[in-house]
């Protein structure tokens, strides 16, 4: 959900910024993970990579945890509250059609015996799910994170059928979760350093 998008994070009001922001990351740890388990699984299910991707897995996961729970008692502010009425049926409309166009698109592509184009349509749809969420939270984060994921997604299409291409499409839209979570992360704490008005 939303962040502030200035460099220094002014939350002398942003007990709900903060909430949302550590649920964001949360979110983007889980699926960023699950989609680098997947490039791993698609290139040869090497032990080693496994390795190698569980340990920024569970590092992110397990802050991302910490903050959530850390953050649910902060306060929102009356606005944060107004703003956040006024925008949840669109952030949960958003939300609902990018769940049932996976489910629709996974299901004709399954159909159509065309198991090759998955990754790259959910990275497509997820991707463009974000687009209206930077609109929605008012953060120029989410029009970077959604418009990195799409054209990772296109791109991998360049590279021939193979698993090669969705081993590609897979890691560059799991990165992408990846680095955005990790940038809110850090954003978080770097924002907790700063003393609270509530």
């Amino acid at each position: 959900m939303g962040q502030t998008t200035s460099a220094t994070p002014d939350i002398r009001n942003g007990g709900f910024q903060l909430k949302v922001s550590a649920r964001g990351a949360l979110i983007r740890a889980v699926f960023g993970s699950n989609l680098m388990y997947w490039a791993v699984v698609l290139s040869g299910n090497s032990p080693l990579w496994f390795s190698i991707v569980t340990v920024p897995a569970l590092v992110m996961v397990v802050r991302a945890i910490v903050l959530v729970r850390v953050t649910r008692k902060l306060q929102s502010s009356a606005a944060d509250l107004g703003h956040w009425r006024n925008v949840r049926k669109f952030y949960w409309l958003d939300v609902g059609l990018e769940w049932g166009l996976i489910g629709v698109v996974v299901f004709a592509l399954v159909r159509l015996g065309r198991f090759d184009l998955i990754p790259q349509s959910f990275g497509v749809i997820v991707g463009l799910h974000y687009l209206p969420l930077g609109k929605i939270f008012r953060a120029q984060q989410y029009y970077w994170t959604g418009g990195v994921m799409v054209t990772v997604a296109l791109g991998s299409l360049l590279i021939p059928g193979g698993y090669i291409r969705n081993v590609v499409g897979c890691a560059g839209v799991g990165l992408t979760l990846w680095i955005s979570c990790f940038a809110i992360l850090c954003w978080i704490s770097s924002a907790s350093k700063y003393p609270t008005n509530e």
